[in-house]
């Protein structure tokens, strides 16, 4: 999925239970065919998912989810 990088935030804290969750929002945007202009939307990304180096706002970005909806690789596009 293609996608645009409108910003990130880094986030460390623990769960209920004692876990500990590290890992970025990535708040990005896209084209949906049901709006006008871009949708905007925020995912979680493990830290165990690198981030691609030279990432900024503004970047492009392929994202891969997994068969459970959540993103396993990031690629920097332009």
């Amino acid at each position: 999925m293609r996608l645009q990088l409108l910003g990130v935030q880094p986030l460390q804290f623990k769960t209920d239970s004692g876990n500990l969750i590290e890992g970025h929002n990535l708040y990005i945007g896209y084209t949906d065919e049901n709006v006008s202009g871009m949708k905007a939307s925020k995912i979680f990304v493990k830290k165990s998912v690198a981030l691609p180096q030279g990432l900024k706002q503004g970047s492009m970005l392929e994202i891969a989810f997994n068969m459970k909806g959540k993103p396993e690789k990031i690629e920097l596009i332009k």
